[in-house]
């Protein structure tokens, strides 16, 4: 086929049979590309790369065939059902596959034989985990959810926290996923270009269609879905174009003919429809197409060249992976897995640093000797004496440090495991990076105008390590630059992204306040009810991020947004399109404490928020309203005058105001507040002595104030 032009079409409605093929690749796709729109920029980037398939491509000509690690994640009510023996041979249908020597590789027509495509791709169940250990390329979940859906290429199957299992590496490890799918979907993959989380990158199978023993089932028990599904990890679409029948895109292949829709079962051969009339008619025995296991036997030269430029482009990390590499345990084998403290930002100058030591070593582990640097500076060692059992570890507490200010980096290491050399010291050490700073007083101001980001003092907190704050260049209010969170190209609802300032000191500060600029727009109409809505929230943290206090600072949708007409474009503020926020802290940390500010983005598919001209100050409490709670002010006052509490008072219930002659001139129930403070307008009153009365729950209190022009 010869054009490709990305649209966003939906796939076919459902179909009710059970033992139809049924991926959810562009299903899922499409749902997040209708989400998100900004995001078909990438997809039809990556589009544009893939095309670019050459016979010649440079993999073929440096490294024929290549080997991918892959790990199989079982996540299953019941994940012994799905057995090693099913695994066995899922594998080794897949690898005769993806070098064309499939026993049915002879049933392609004599028209296509010709095309007849070999990827030169092989797949091994990885010997080596992403920590070095043994592993035989298998895990085991039991999980409570009954199946999983396909939305965000069944995201919930990836983590554990959502009852599913978390992924390797997926720059080093192909993963796949073995699970129960709702409506009748066979499987699910990520398609390469990072349009999804890296955390989620891999294939998605259900179980019934995995293999072709154990809880595999006919039509789908020869291992082709897992087949078709790398098919699309590599870049490759649905025959057809996903189109829904109406012959106007394709496949983005030269050598396919041009498909209408897909098919099912077994055909006979040939087979026309209204894209392609004449024989030898469409492609159905291709893997991208939906007939059963049986009947599918090949992919094309075009689609091959399609998948080998995808790895060349796109995963070329997999081929420099060590999971296929098996793992020569030594006797003597000790070293520093992780360091678990310190890293990153700490808010004070005295660290311990608390280390994983790993007995990477056949023989038990009685004693080592571990040492640390800070900075390439003078060793410091710790005898650590025990009995540690080949592959165990555990954490070290190692003696304390005195960090300089700024950035620092840890090397820890092991020396002379059980009292000899050890066999392998190229896995000794592990380092770290951490940075102290010391607390800064008020009042302090960040305009984000530095050429670092974050600023120095700052810090990021990004747990699914993908869109998170970063500087935006256009757009500031005043300034040249601003922080800027992109929820417009963000692929995942509900995700956390802390921008989190320096220590200050409020030491001594009657009261603290922070003030910045804030900029937003949504993609969705804010009148829109139900919707999950983008959420700037500000916290501040008294423990280094240990725990999170909420300052009542909490806003989305209509309170949040600044551009009032919703836009699917990239929000980039105006000068009129910011607002000044402001936030009293004084509840929180007025005194002698040190704390941090944290502005918190939670993301829901909607656009940028920026914030600029941070500002934390504190203001002084006059004398009289520190030490009375109360203070009326200006006294004498011209036309209005104020009262303001230390504590606003929660049993105030009224205000009255009498002339000298004890004559009610001005009264109001309930009392109208502005932050800790109430004002009183008597703009047309005569000079003279006034009283006011303030009636509270138990009690009248009475104070004197004099108007004078």
């Amino acid at each position: 086929m010869r054009s490709y032009t990305l649209i966003l079409f939906f796939v076919v409605a459902c179909l009710s049979a059970s033992a139809q093929r049924k991926c959810g690749t562009d299903v899922a796709l499409q749902q997040l590309l209708g989400k998100h729109p900004s995001l078909a920029r990438k997809v039809e980037s990556v589009e544009t790369q893939l095309r670019k398939a050459r016979p010649d491509n440079r993999l073929f000509r440096v490294n024929p065939r290549v080997t991918i690690p892959v790990v199989v994640h079982i996540v299953l009510q019941n994940p012994t059902q799905v057995t090693d023996q099913q695994i066995m041979n899922q594998l080794a249908s897949v690898n005769l596959d993806y070098i064309a020597q499939n026993s049915d590789i002879n049933k392609v027509p004599a028209a296509w034989q010709a095309i007849i495509g070999n990827p030169e791709i092989q797949f091994c169940l990885a010997v080596r985990s992403p920590d070095g250990d043994p592993t035989t390329g298998i895990t085991r979940t039991t999980t409570t959810r009954s199946s999983f859906s396909i939305e965000g290429a069944a995201r919930d199957v990836k983590h554990s926290s959502t009852g599913g299992a978390d992924a390797w590496d997926p720059t080093k490890y192909l993963n796949i996923w073995v699970c129960s799918l709702t409506d009748n979907y066979l499987g699910v993959a990520t398609p390469p270009g990072n349009v999804y989380p890296a955390d989620e990158d891999g294939v998605v199978v259900l179980h019934t269609a995995f293999g072709s023993t154990g809880s595999a089932r006919t039509p789908f028990n020869l291992g082709r879905t897992l087949t078709h599904e790398i098919g699309h990890y590599f870049g490759l679409r649905h025959i057809w174009g996903d189109d829904g029948g109406t012959c106007n895109q394709d496949d983005g292949v030269d050598d396919t003919p041009r498909q209408g829709d897909q098919n099912y079962g077994c055909p006979n051969f040939p087979l026309t429809d209204a894209c392609t009339a004449a024989a030898p008619g469409v492609m159905f025995m291709n893997y991208m197409d939906y007939v059963n296991d049986a009947c599918m036997f090949l992919f094309t030269t075009g689609q091959t060249d399609r998948m080998r430029n995808a790895l060349d482009a796109q995963r070329l990390s997999l081929l420099s992976s060590n999971g296929c590499q098996a793992v020569n345990l030594k006797a003597r084998d000790a070293g520093i897995s992780s360091i678990q403290q310190p890293e990153g930002y700490r808010c004070g100058a005295n660290q311990s640093p608390v280390v994983t030591l790993k007995n990477r070593g056949t023989s038990a582990l009685t004693q080592v000797t571990i040492r640390y640097t800070v900075n390439n500076g003078a060793p410091v060692s710790f005898s650590w004496t025990g009995n540690l059992a080949s592959l165990a570890e555990t954490g070290v507490n190692l003696p304390g440090l005195q960090a300089a200010e700024g950035v620092s980096v840890l090397k820890a290491y092991t020396h002379l495991p059980n009292g000899a050399a050890d066999e392998q010291p190229e896995n000794d050490t592990s380092t770290v990076e951490f940075s102290y700073y010391a607390a800064k007083n008020l009042p302090f101001r960040e305009t984000f105008e530095a050429g670092v980001f974050p600023p120095v003092a700052f810090s990021l907190r990004n747990p699914d390590r993908s869109f998170t704050w970063e500087k935006a260049t256009t757009g500031s209010k005043g300034s040249g630059t601003s922080a800027m969170m992109r929820n417009l190209g963000y692929a995942v609802n509900d995700q956390v992204d802390d921008l989190i300032g320096p220590v200050v000191n409020a030491s001594g500060a009657d009261s603290v306040w922070l003030r910045f600029d804030v900029a937003a727009a949504t993609t969705t109409s804010t009148t829109t009810p139900t919707n999950p809505w983008d959420t700037l929230e500000v916290l501040i943290t008294k423990d280094c991020g240990a725990t999170f206090i909420p300052t009542g600072y909490k806003k989305w949708g209509a309170k949040l947004i600044t551009r009032q007409t919703p836009t699917g474009q990239e929000f980039v503020p105006t000068a009129a399109e910011w607002r000044t926020d402001s936030v009293d802290l004084t509840p929180f940390v007025a005194g002698n404490q040190e704390f941090r500010v944290v502005f918190r983005n939670t993301s829901n598919y909607e656009n940028n928020v920026y914030i600029d001209d941070i500002n934390i100050v504190k203001k002084d409490i006059n004398r009289i309203l520190n030490e009375k709670g109360i203070l009326i002010w200006p006294n004498a006052f011209t036309r209005q005058f104020f009262i303001e509490f230390k504590t606003w008072p929660e049993d105030l219930k009224g205000i009255s105001v009498y002339d000298a002659a004890g004559r009610l001139y001005y009264t109001v129930q309930p009392v109208v507040r502005n932050g800790n403070r109430t004002t009183i307008d008597l703009v047309n009153a005569l000079n003279g002595v006034y009283f006011v009365k303030l009636f509270y729950s138990q009690q009248v209190r009475t104070y004197k104030i004099v108007k004078a022009k």
